[in-house]
């Protein structure tokens, strides 16, 4: 007997565990009027948000930009070459450096010589391409950069003659002396694009994100390396290719004029929301166990018409007032990330945020409800905009809650 009772306490917590696990996970395909529980719902529509902006950074896009598009100024493009060992050949008395090439690539294959960009040098002109934005470059300037001019256009094809990329290359013989330096400890070999002819001008070109760098920015090195062999010299004619280190583009949004009753994301305006949802300990009944829950928001098909990926993310730091009509250089609100980090496409003007495991912990009392942070995923186009309806209308946001109660 006391055998058999102990062998009941060591199932009970398993046997708990499991009830709670099909019970989170499991869809009910069944009435549970037999065992008890009884299944409920709850929507909460009484949500706020607020946006805010953060000046844009761009640094993990797979593009660079340069130009005015949708609204959006990027007057600039910095891209940084890496410090190399192909650097010291211009010492080794072996070898002869014939010619440097910077190389970008485009996909535009009607891209013309006279609608390109100039290139420019500079030795020590710094950018991080993970927190540089607008605010640090309000100011920039070309005239102490050297001035490279515009590329030639170099169009590649397949075997079948199908168009795949065109390359801009720039001779920068000229630079070779700067570029070989290796005695300066503080040289930086930082380079910018900058259309001078038309400011109407726009171009995308491949960041050193896009590929494993194939069509990364990059500084060709064409010499000849003399090798002495016995009685005999030869001279071996060859290429090293040094990568770009890193680069980033830099948007400029401008003045946003926003809606009390939308909310809006971009990464190239700098758009973000916080958004506060009511739900407490005691919005549901003690013990329930939430099957589902979705945050649903509803946008402007006219203005966003393709997908787009939105992330959610509770906050983690305690709320602070926000001004809508500042731009901060960081995001003031820390998040809590992964495993309450969600996100999501857009589609057919909804979008449905599956919130369920941070909303069972709210509701435990594990987790403080500080509010979420909407944001757009870095991979979107920096030159869309999504608009929420957070009105007081049918097709304001809103969460509905599925939970199962003894």
């Amino acid at each position: 007997m006391k055998m058999r009772i102990s062998i009941l306490r060591l199932l009970n917590p398993i046997l708990f565990s499991l009830f709670i696990y099909n019970c989170s996970e499991d869809p009910l395909v069944s009435n549970l009027d037999h065992s008890g529980l009884t299944i409920n719902t709850l929507t909460i529509d009484n949500i706020s948000a607020q946006n805010y902006s953060v000046a844009p950074n761009l640094g993990t896009n797979e593009s660079l930009y340069l130009g005015t598009k949708n609204g959006l100024n990027i007057p600039v493009s910095f891209i940084e070459i890496a410090n190399n060992a192909f650097w010291s050949y211009g010492f080794d008395s072996t070898i002869l450096i014939d010619s440097l090439h910077f190389i970008t690539y485009s996909k535009d294959s009607l891209l013309l010589q006279n609608s390109t960009p100039n290139l420019f040098f500079s030795p020590d002109s710094q950018f991080d391409e993970n927190t540089s934005t607008y605010l640090d470059f309000s100011t920039f300037s070309n005239l102490d950069w050297v001035d490279l001019d515009q590329p030639l256009l170099k169009t590649n094809n397949d075997t079948s003659g199908y168009y795949l990329y065109t390359e801009l290359i720039w001779g920068i013989d000229t630079l070779m002396e700067s570029l070989i330096d290796t005695s300066d400890s503080n040289l930086v070999r930082s380079f910018a694009l900058q259309f001078t002819n038309n400011d109407s001008n726009y171009i995308e070109l491949f960041s050193e994100e896009a590929t494993t760098g194939e069509k990364d920015p990059k500084i060709i090195m064409y010499y000849r390396k003399t090798i002495e062999s016995g009685d005999s010299t030869i001279i071996d004619t060859t290429s090293a290719t040094i990568y770009s280190n890193g680069d980033l583009s830099i948007i400029d949004p401008g003045e946003i004029t926003l809606s009390p009753d939308v909310i809006g994301l971009s990464n190239g305006k700098g758009l973000r929301s916080i958004i506060n949802i009511p739900l407490t300990e005691d919005s549901l009944p003690a013990g329930s166990v939430i099957r589902s829950a979705e945050l649903i928001l509803n946008y402007d098909t006219t203005i966003t018409n393709q997908t787009y990926n939105v992330v959610l993310d509770p906050i983690d730091n305690d709320s602070l007032a926000l001004d809508s009509n500042f731009v901060y250089e960081f995001d003031p609100y820390e998040a809590m990330g992964y495993p309450y980090r969600v996100s999501t496409d857009t589609e057919d003007g909804k979008c449905i945020l599956s919130v369920k495991e941070i909303m069972q912990n709210i509701s435990l009392g594990n987790v403080t409800n500080l509010g979420f942070k909407l944001i757009s995923n870095e991979k979107n186009d920096p030159f869309e905009t999504i608009w929420f309806d957070t009105g007081e209308s049918t097709t304001s946001a809103r969460l509905e809650i599925i939970y199962v109660t003894n």
